[in-house]
């Protein structure tokens, strides 16, 4: 029983000795993605083609509210003279206006979460590709975005790589 004992103990400590060896050395780095983003040119192109849609929209919006103001007003000022058909049809067609300005914000809104998206992930793959190749050629087993706010803590070992990145992306 004692040598059964002993057996166990000894597998199970070379079985821990063995899992510990196959695993290596973990080469841990860390990098801030959004600090990156912010240093590329195209991030800026994206931003200021963002910024032109985004006031084109908010322009025709402004221009549907102002109509639709200048409606009410019509309406305010002659409801007393209306009779009940013209007073319902004014009513409908202000019921209607305001309908289509709350379907164009809906759709605007995501209009512009879908652009930025088209606009912002070939950038967001770019980096990912170049962490991707950094990571590979200079044997990381991990890589962290401390930007993601996930990392509590980042050691003296584990280091960072925005620097070798930003050199891999601009030219």
């Amino acid at each position: 029983m004692r040598t059964y004992l002993k057996t166990i103990i000894v597998a199970g400590f070379i079985s821990v000795c063995m899992i510990s060896y196959s695993q290596g050395q973990l080469k841990i780095g860390h990098v801030n993605v959004n600090e990156i983003m912010d240093t590329l040119p195209e991030k800026d192109t994206a931003q200021a083609i963002l910024g032109r849609e985004t006031k084109e929209i908010e322009s025709t919006y402004e221009e549907m509210t102002v109509a639709y103001n200048q409606l009410f007003d019509e309406y305010q000022k002659g409801l007393s003279s209306y009779s009940e058909l013209v007073k319902k049809t004014k009513e409908s067609e202000l019921i209607d206006i305001q309908k289509r300005i709350a379907e164009f914000e809906q759709n605007a809104s995501k209009t512009l979460q879908n652009r930025n998206v088209e606009l912002m992930q070939p950038i967001y793959d770019k980096i990912i590709k170049a962490i991707e190749k950094v990571a590979n050629e200079n044997a990381f087993t991990y890589i962290l975005d401390v930007s993601k706010g996930a990392v509590v803590f980042t050691s003296k070992e584990s280091q960072n790589i925005n620097p070798i990145v930003l050199k891999l992306l601009k030219p």
